[in-house]
């Protein structure tokens, strides 16, 4: 009865373990064929305006600024 019992168990546990690997492989393929066939469009960058690292570099200083009084 025991042996029956850890029988299953074993046969369970590696039917579960196959279907999650061949799962993984499918997802992957259908990871590749979705990228292959539907790529990402590419959204050009845009150069971020100096003024605004100023003022931010500006209100970082003032917060330290006061930290240290």
């Amino acid at each position: 009865m025991l042996v029956q019992g850890l029988t299953l168990t074993i046969i369970g546990m590696l039917v579960v373990f196959i279907i999650l690997v061949l799962l993984v492989f499918v997802m992957k393929l259908l990871s590749a064929v979705v990228f292959r066939f539907f790529p990402e469009p590419e959204v050009p960058v845009q150069a971020q305006q100096s003024a605004g690292n100023v003022e931010i570099a500006v209100a970082i200083a003032a917060a330290y600024a006061k930290k240290n009084q």
